[in-house]
């Protein structure tokens, strides 16, 4: 027998005990870990094998909790609709099902606001508001009007486009208490100057006046009369032209 043959056969022999050994290794396969959480593992829906749980988890107040949720054994798809590899979006009435959503009034401002949840939600979901505009609580954001006509909280969808313009002031001010009365203004040399809501606003629209010229606060603008010679506050239409001058003081002073 050649060499060339003694070495032929040691090679196949070679080969088929190789081939032999590696067929009797068993192979331990570890689950590659997943960030999944222990309740979804089995749902057929893990949906934070992608979305960061961390990013949803936080209980801090006024802000949504998905922590809380899943410990009661909310499912994601209780309250979103999923579609795959796009974004999921919150079901207009999700919340009113544990939540049940009413109409509340809020009158921090001295005119009463009645807002209805109802209404609001079959236009918008929950999301388009909470929290990117207001936090989940009552009273936990401070509404004031310069800010809406900034298109900030109410503003950002009463601007005339999306909804009414946050400048039509019966629209939500049902009851305007304060434009029915008469203010008074007093003064430390004449007598106190008596200012009538009522009978300006039967002649102008509320952002003729606020807030171009006044804040909405009694004695905020901080008006003096060297101010209202000069055509600023009262004086922009008291000025002898659009109204009687402000110089005729006994008609205001009476």
């Amino acid at each position: 027998m050649t060499v060339k043959k003694i070495i032929l056969i040691i090679s196949i022999v070679l080969a088929f005990s190789a081939c032999k050994f590696k067929g009797n290794v068993e192979t331990k396969y570890e689950e590659p870990h997943s960030s999944v959480i222990e309740s979804l593992k089995d749902s057929g829906l893990p949906c934070f094998k992608c979305h960061s749980y961390e990013k949803y988890a936080q209980n801090k107040a006024g802000i949504f909790s998905h922590a809380k949720h899943k410990s009661l054994g909310v499912h994601c798809n209780t309250c979103h609709l999923i579609k795959e590899h796009k974004e999921s979006n919150v079901i207009k009435d999700a919340c009113d099902t544990c939540h049940k959503l009413t109409s509340f009034t809020l009158s921090g401002s001295g005119m009463p606001v009645n807002f209805s949840h109802q209404n609001h939600a079959k236009k918008a979901a929950c999301g388009t508001c909470h929290p990117t505009l207001f936090l989940m609580k009552k009273g936990s954001t401070k509404l004031a009007m310069d800010e809406m006509y900034k298109g900030n909280s109410c503003g950002a969808c009463h601007n005339g486009k999306k909804a009414f313009a946050a400048t039509e002031c019966t629209r939500c001010h049902a009851k305007m208490t304060s434009f029915k009365k008469e203010i008074s203004y007093p003064s430390k040399t004449m007598s106190a100057v008596v200012f009538s809501h009522e009978l300006h606003t039967a002649m102008f629209k509320c952002d003729d006046c606020h807030t171009k010229l006044f804040k909405f606060k009694k004695g905020a603008s901080g008006m003096k009369m060297d101010d209202l010679y000069q055509g600023k506050f009262c004086g922009s239409c008291h000025n002898g032209q659009s109204a009687f001058g402000s110089s005729d003081c006994q008609r205001c002073h009476k």
